[in-house]
């Protein structure tokens, strides 16, 4: 059976909702907030079309928000390019 590393982040969430799971330049998320928000990126990329294994090209700086598309982009089941 795979593990995902998006399964990873919700399973976190689930465990360790209030944990910090990402800080970046005086920025934090929780995982629950990471989940929530890459959860919300991700039905957006489904309801515009994204397929699984479709791939999404990602330009912007590293951050707190990319982060999310990249996690976003894992549970619609697309690949990230950076």
């Amino acid at each position: 059976m795979r593990y995902l590393l998006s399964q990873a982040v919700s399973d976190w969430a689930v465990r360790a909702p209030n944990n910090l799971a990402i800080r970046f330049a005086g920025q934090s998320l929780t995982y629950q907030q990471l989940d929530s928000k890459s959860n919300s990126l991700g039905r957006v990329l489904r309801e515009n079309g994204l397929q699984r294994g479709d791939r999404v090209g990602i330009y912007m700086n590293k951050g707190i928000e990319s982060a999310i598309a990249i996690y976003g982009i894992l549970k619609a089941g697309g690949a990230y390019v950076p």
